[in-house]
Parts: C-alpha cells; structure tokens; sequence
C-alpha cells in the first residue's frame, strides 16, 4: 500500500528544453493522471501548457539559465550554487511529512544546481535522481573528450581530467565546469546526498556506479516512449536510410557521410545542428531540418533503416526504440546505450564507433530486402513483447517512489559499506 502524499518533480525548465525536460514533464503529466499529487519545481518559465492542463502546482523561479551569463556575471555564481532554489524547496519541505514525499530530480545544471535536493535532504526527504547524463560524475557531463572526438577514459575529477582540455568550447569553460563540479561535491554535497538513482540504460548504469555513494541503490527505467500501436512498416519497400538527431561531430557525422559515400548509399538526415553545411553540400545526402515528434514518426514510417552513429556513451537513444515501435531496423554504434537494444544479426546492426568501413558493410547490406525485413519484423515483436509505455512506465516508477519511502528513510539509511545496488525488476534494463 503507498503512503505518498506528494511527488515534487524538479528540473531547470519548465518547459521542453532538451530530453531531460521532455522526460521530467512527461512523468510529472503521466504521475498526475495517475492520481497522484504533484509539485513541478523549476527555474526557467513559463510552464509548458502540458503541465498546466494537467493541474500540476507550479514553483517557477523566475530565474536565468548559464545561457545569460553574458547579461550579468551573477549567473555564473548561480550557476556554481543556487541558494535562491535551496530556500524555496526549504520552505515548501517545511511542515511536510518526510515519510510521505518524495523529490525527484531531472536537469539541474542549467539553473538550479544539485540545491534542491540538497535542501530536500537536509530536511531528511528522500531523493530519487535520474540519471539523464554524466554530471554528477563528469566536469563536461559526457565522458567525452571534444577535441579528440572519443569517449575519455580519464578517471573524472583526476589530475589527468584536470589538466586535459577536452571541453567543446574552451579551457575557459573547462575550469568553470571544474569549479562547478567542486561546487557540487563540496557545497552541493552532491552526489552523496542523494542515496537512490534512476539509470536508462545498461552504460550508463556501467559507468557512472563507482562514482555513486555507497549505499545508494540504482533502479533501471526506461523512457517513456509514447507511441501507439500501428500495423509494421514495409521496410523492404521503402528506399530511405534516415539518421535522426543533431548534425554534430559527436553524432558520428562525419562517419556517416564518409560510410554512404563509400557503400553508394543516401542518407536522409532528419535534424539540424553546427555540421548541416556539410550534410548539404554531400551530393549522397540531405537534411530536414528539425521536425515536430510527429513529423519524425512520419519519417521513421518512410524508413527502410534508421542509422545511429552516434561516437559518445548517449544515455539511452530514444530514437532507436522509436523506430523499433514501427518495425524499421537500426544500425547502431557498439559505445552508443541504445546497442543495448539492438541483437546483431536479428533486429539490427551494431558497428564499431566511428569506422567508416564498419558502417559502409552495414549500409550495404541493407540492400538485402529480405534481410531488412527479417531484422525489422524481429525489432517490432521484440518492442510490443513489453511495450515502455506510459502506462508501464507510471507503474514501475510509483514502484520505485514505494521502495524508496519504505526503505530507505533518512532516519534509517544504508550502511556506509554497503556499496552500490543495482535494484532489478520485473522489467529490468
């Protein structure tokens, strides 16, 4: 029997600005149609017409994002520690019974800072955090480094990590993100505050575990992937290969335009971003610009692959379950999290992270129909088998709150030694 009286959703926006805000409102949303009593907590207004619909109470801050740190240096300080967001969450825990409350922390370093959930445990709230990137581990958030364009290997935080400028913008940015991660460990307390973590994947889980505190408690969950049902696309009919995302070297671009010239392949790039001139200027490519979800089904539905290239960890790779959802089949990275829903040689490929030669066989193996019609007939079954969807994703996520409230009360937590669990369900990644 649940004993929550509140679920306090908190991200930086409050609205869709990037995949932790499109997931933290669709929960807050699905959580709220569940019946349950739900506080969106946010910096960045106006809320989002979904969320207020939906009824949802609403905490704006009314604060700037890092983006406008050029307007007044005082963001950059915000940025480092948000004592505005830490006073609020104090004030609206205060007189709430901990037992009965459960704070749920999406994005946070655009505006807020790790302050609410600090604010949430010193008043001995449990806290769940997703785990949508590598910040709470990584100064860059990636484990990547963007001036080798590879994964890094660097312990974070190390003196290697330190001294490796491997930031996308600049050494400036380097050391401001490195202020900031010690600004989280030391002000923030974060992530040792925080004692039960939501991963989307396989990796991630992987990668981020030895730089969680010991005894917290990982729980998988998969995004909601809220497509409905619909009859399996006749891939072997369709000619397109699409890769869908940001034209960004770290989404394998270059590899890609490399592979399909040298297969004779076309790609057809659903998605916009720093490298759309050289997707335009290739004679083999073309790109969309960026679409609406819907238009991006649409694609998916005129796919005969959808191609993942992508050279970083990525956390879990929407697009791919997306394209599952349709019958299309998918080539994927072997470094990319959404490998882990691709069996090679069944429902797709899985080629090696920035090869062209690797890729360019994939693609030309895609002119067999009968092969992309098998892999896609597998990849359809395999996702409607256990369908994420909102329905199922409420319920393994009320689950989670449940455990959390029952189990690990700030009165009673984990032993020190305990180490890090990785809490499997029914339905586990």
């Amino acid at each position: 029997m649940s004993h929550r009286s509140e679920v306090i959703v908190v991200n930086d926006f409050l609205h869709v600005q990037g995949g932790a805000s499109r997931v933290a409102i669709d929960e807050a949303v699905a959580l709220a149609g569940a019946g349950v009593d739900v506080t969106f907590f946010g910096a960045n207004g106006p809320a989002c017409a979904e969320l207020v619909d939906a009824g949802i109470r609403l905490i704006d801050l009314d604060q700037p994002e890092l983006l406008d740190a050029g307007k007044s240096p005082k963001v950059l300080l915000q940025g480092l520690w948000n004592a505005g967001a830490y006073k609020v969450m104090a004030e609206h825990l205060r007189g709430r019974d901990p037992r009965r409350v459960v704070v749920h922390l999406h994005g946070y370093t655009k505006s807020l800072t790790p302050a609410p959930a600090k604010a949430a445990a010193d008043l001995g709230f449990q806290v769940v955090c997703t785990l949508h990137d590598f910040f709470s581990a990584c100064p860059n958030g990636a484990f990547f480094d963007y001036q080798e364009n590879r994964p890094c290997g660097r312990q974070a935080l190390s003196f290697a990590c330190v001294k490796a400028q491997c930031d996308k913008r600049g050494r400036a940015h380097k050391i401001y993100r490195l202020v900031r991660a010690q600004a989280q460990i030391r002000i923030g307390r974060f992530p040792a505050v925080v004692r039960n973590y939501i991963a989307l994947s396989r990796r991630s889980t992987e990668i981020l575990k030895p730089y969680l505190p010991s005894g917290s408690r990982i729980f998988p969950l998969e995004n909601i992937i809220d497509i409905p049902p619909s009859p399996r696309v006749d891939v072997a009919a369709n000619p397109t290969v699409v890769a869908v995302g940001r034209l960004d070297r770290e989404k394998g671009v270059e590899t890609l335009l490399a592979a399909s010239e040298a297969a004779g392949i076309p790609i057809r790039f659903v998605g916009d971003g720093p490298l759309r001139p050289l997707v335009d200027a290739a004679p083999h490519a073309e790109a969309t610009g960026w679409l609406s979800p819907t238009q991006v089904v649409a694609e998916l539905d005129k796919a005969r692959v959808l191609v993942f290239p992508s050279l970083w960890y990525e956390t879990f790779g929407l697009v791919v379950s997306e394209a599952a959802a349709r019958g299309v089949p998918s080539i994927v990275s072997d470094v990319s999290a959404a490998s882990e829903r691709v069996e090679p040689g069944r429902t797709g490929w899985v080629i090696t992270a920035g090869s062209v030669e690797s890729l360019a066989a994939a693609l030309r193996e895609t002119a067999d129909g009968a092969r992309v019609a098998a892999y896609g007939a597998a990849a359809y079954d395999a996702f409607w088998a256990n369908p994420p969807n909102r329905e199922r994703h409420v319920r393994e996520l009320l689950d989670i709150y449940d455990d959390v409230l029952g189990s690990a009360s700030a009165r009673d937590p984990r032993p020190a030694h305990a180490g890090v669990t990785v809490v499997q369900q029914e339905s586990a990644l």
